[in-house]
Order: C-alpha cells, then sequence, then structure tokens
C-alpha cells in the first residue's frame, strides 16, 4: 500500500519535470524552430520565394543588417546595449563613399571608414565606464549626434558619382548570381568572431563580464578596458557593415540604416543572448537575423504593406524580449 502511494506522489512530480524539460528546449531552439516553420511556410506561399532572383536579392541584403547583428551580439553578451550603432555604419559607410568620389585608394578609404566606425566605437565605451553613464540613454545621444553630423555634411542628400570598384566591393558575384563578395565578407566575420568568443581570452572574459562585472572585477579582469575594447571592435565592425551597405546601393546614404540597431538587437536577443549579458552565441544571434530576414522578404514577396511590415517587425521586438524573459525564468527554475 505505501509503495502504491508513494509512486502515485512521484508520478506528478515526474510529469512536471518532464513539462518544464520539454519548455526549457522549446524556448532554448525557439528561434530554429520558427525559422524552419518560416521557410516551409514561405516556400509553399509563393512560388518567387525560392526563386533565383529573391535568393540572390536575400544574400545582398543580409550581410550589411547580418554584421551589425554580430557587433551588437559582443555588446549585449557584455551586459551592455548601443543604440548608435546603425548612425556609425551610416556615418562611416557615407564618408567612404565620399573620399570615393575623389579618388581615394580604396584600401586607404576602407582604413579610415575602420578608423572612423573604432572612434565612435571608443568614445561610447569610455563615456560609459569612465563618467559611469548608462549605455542605453547615452548611445541613444551619441545616435542622434553621429547621424546629425553626417546628415549636416551632406545636408542630407545621397553621395553619388561613386567610382567602379567602391560599387563592387558588395556585388562582386562569387557564386552562381547568388552568393556575392559581400556575403562571403559575413561568412569570413561571422567565422572569425564566434571562434573569437568562444576560444579567446576576448571572448570568455566578455561572458564574466556580462555575468558578474564585479566578480570580474575583482577575479583581475580589467572591465574599463574590456569593456572600452569591445565598443572599439563594435564600432569598427559598424563601419565595414556600413561600407557594405552603401556600396551595395552604390551611393553614401546619410539617412540610411535607421531602425538597424533595434533589428540587430532584436536578432540578438531572439537567437538566445540574454539582455542582461553573458549568456548567449554569435551563431544564435545570426540564426536570429536569418529568420527575421526572411519573415520581412517572406512578407515583402507575399505583396505585405511597407508599413505594415514595421509593425510587424515591431511587434517581433517584442516578442523577442518575451521570449528572452520566459528563456530566463526556465533557466532560474531548472
Amino acid at each position: 500500500m505505501k509503495n502504491v502511494i508513494s509512486k502515485d506522489k512521484v508520478q506528478p512530480k515526474d510529469k512536471v519535470q518532464l513539462k518544464d524539460k520539454i519548455q526549457s528546449i522549446l524556448l532554448k531552439y525557439s528561434v530554429y524552430i520558427v525559422l524552419i516553420l518560416l521557410l516551409i511556410f514561405f516556400s509553399f506561399s509563393s512560388p518567387v520565394f525560392l526563386t533565383q532572383a529573391n535568393m540572390a536579392n536575400f544574400f545582398r541584403q543580409i550581410p550589411s543588417v547580418g554584421i551589425l547583428t554580430v557587433a551588437y551580439a559582443m555588446v549585449l553578451i557584455n551586459g551592455y546595449v548601443d543604440l548608435s550603432i546603425a548612425s556609425i555604419a551610416a556615418f562611416s559607410g557615407t564618408a567612404a563613399a565620399y573620399l570615393s568620389t575623389l579618388g581615394w585608394n580604396p584600401i586607404i578609404v576602407i582604413v579610415v571608414a575602420m578608423m572612423t566606425g573604432a572612434f565612435f566605437g571608443t568614445i561610447n565605451g569610455l563615456l560609459i565606464k569612465k563618467l559611469n553613464l548608462p549605455a542605453f540613454i547615452l548611445t541613444l545621444g551619441t545616435s542622434y549626434i553621429i547621424r546629425g553630423i553626417i546628415m549636416f555634411i551632406t545636408d542630407g542628400i545621397y553621395v553619388t558619382g561613386v567610382t567602379d570598384w567602391f560599387g563592387k566591393l558588395a556585388s562582386t558575384n562569387i557564386f552562381g548570381n547568388v552568393i556575392y563578395s559581400s556575403t562571403l565578407i559575413f561568412i569570413i566575420l561571422v567565422i572569425v568572431f564566434a571562434y573569437i568568443m568562444k576560444n579567446t581570452r576576448l571572448g570568455i572574459h566578455s561572458y564574466i563580464v556580462g555575468s558578474n562585472p564585479e566578480a570580474a572585477r575583482l577575479s583581475g579582469i580589467d572591465t574599463d578596458k574590456h569593456v572600452v575594447k569591445i565598443f572599439m571592435i563594435e564600432g569598427i565592425l559598424a563601419a565595414v557593415a556600413g561600407v557594405l551597405l552603401m556600396s551595395n546601393l552604390n551611393v553614401g546614404g546619410p539617412n540610411e540604416g535607421q531602425g538597424l540597431d533595434l533589428l540587430a538587437m532584436a536578432a540578438a536577443i531572439m537567437g538566445g543572448i540574454q539582455f542582461s549579458g553573458g549568456v548567449g552565441t554569435i551563431g544564435g544571434a545570426v540564426v536570429g537575423i536569418f529568420t527575421l530576414q526572411i519573415f520581412n522578404n517572406g512578407l515583402s514577396i507575399m505583396g505585405v504593406n511597407a508599413f505594415m511590415q514595421q509593425a510587424v517587425t515591431g511587434g517581433i521586438i517584442i516578442f523577442a524580449l518575451v521570449v528572452d524573459y520566459f528563456r530566463r525564468k526556465a533557466e532560474k527554475n531548472n
């Protein structure tokens, strides 16, 4: 009799544990599940989705926002946010486009653009750590400053007349009129930074700082120097993304890239990076941006209104935060 009673008591507990385990797995791999479902849905919903032309368009659009997502993922893992990343990209890319019209050497143009991104990123990092300013408000302010400066310099007008080499930076065909030079650059950067975050001191320190900044400091990590370095690297990646964005457009667009910062942040969180820091991978963030871009691409080819797409994207950002909340809650329970 006692054995039967104890068995009955154990079964509900086992069921609860199984339910929690399934819920944890679904939350952990939710972005992968959504990506697969979207691919299946749009493949059957539109004959255009899997065509060579649409795939080529997709792989030409993904590199810029994808690189921004990689950069944003690094910052989030360290427990910070940056709302100026899209403005840094626009400034650096437009500057590169302008310098190309002056006939500057391609290598010098790209280096100057990357140094510009590094400068803005370093300024953000220094102000956040040395003056103990909140990253959210600070980078919102620097975003307006950076965007305002480039809009003032160009008078809000697109920079035209770029040289041939500038347009070829992003649009050189690599394979089958589907994979272009910008796609290849994106893939290389994903591999490099996935390795850095997993296997190098910079990456390991990032997870420690993101999980517990005080414990990181007490363990001997120079957290100020580390965070400034992360923001500098983020600025460089933003500049690369900006150059590729403008190269793809074949102009310098001072007003381009608006909203890409929030899209990159949402993608990173959807991909498993916690908003509070210390958890997540570059690979997961990349899956997140692929999911968002496939969703937007599918809506476009199905003829959904562009303004409605913007509203839906906003909903996805909120959804990403909700998923992050439940993911953290599930991890605490386990």
